[in-house]
């Protein structure tokens, strides 16, 4: 669980991140994707310095499981990394691209990678926008996709983290938000 101290440090409520969390994702797959996406709960990350051995994956998951990430640096240092499964990676990528699951299978793994990148950085892009239009102002990183199974992403517990949970076509899509004051 993040240290209640690093809450304190943010000048956005528990309440506010998760809104503007859910409005970036909401956002995104209404004008994107038009498939609708259903938010279920959140639940605060483990930090890595909390634990005593590796913390169970964010996306428990026998299947491929693909993260596509973004950060964001300023006044605001951050990241948001979005878990889904390698079956709904596809499916989102062809309404993305307007190709069937066949079509999207025959271009190979990069086609998929590509359209996730760029989910990512819409994503996060909305997300930082209201970010910067509270006042912080900061810059987004180039994207990167992650795939494997059985695998967590570790973050020590003086960043606030929180993980929103949603339902998309029944299969799960996970956005983890880590977050900090920037130096800036």
């Amino acid at each position: 669980m993040t240290d209640p101290h690093v809450q304190e440090k943010l000048p956005f409520s528990p309440q506010e991140l998760e809104g503007m969390v859910i409005e970036a994702v909401s956002k995104y797959f209404d004008t994107m994707i038009s498939l609708p996406i259903q938010y279920e709960n959140s639940r605060p990350g483990l930090g890595y310095d909390e634990l005593e051995g590796p913390p169970p994956p964010v996306l428990p998951s026998r299947k491929t499981v693909i993260v596509g990430m973004v950060g964001f640096v300023g006044a605001m240092n951050g990241v948001i990394n979005l878990y889904l499964e390698e079956d709904l990676a596809v499916k989102l990528t062809g309404s993305f691209l307007g190709m069937n699951e066949e079509e999207v299978a025959a271009e190979g793994p990069e086609v998929i990678h590509d359209a996730l990148g760029e989910m990512a950085n819409m994503i996060v892009g909305t997300f930082k926008n209201t970010v910067s239009d509270k006042g912080f102002q900061c810059r987004m990183t180039v994207p990167s996709i992650l795939r494997g199974t059985n695998f967590t992403i570790e973050t020590p517990s003086t960043v606030f983290r929180q993980i929103y949970s949603f339902k998309i076509v029944d299969a799960p899509f996970i956005a983890d938000l880590t977050m900090k004051p920037g130096d800036c």
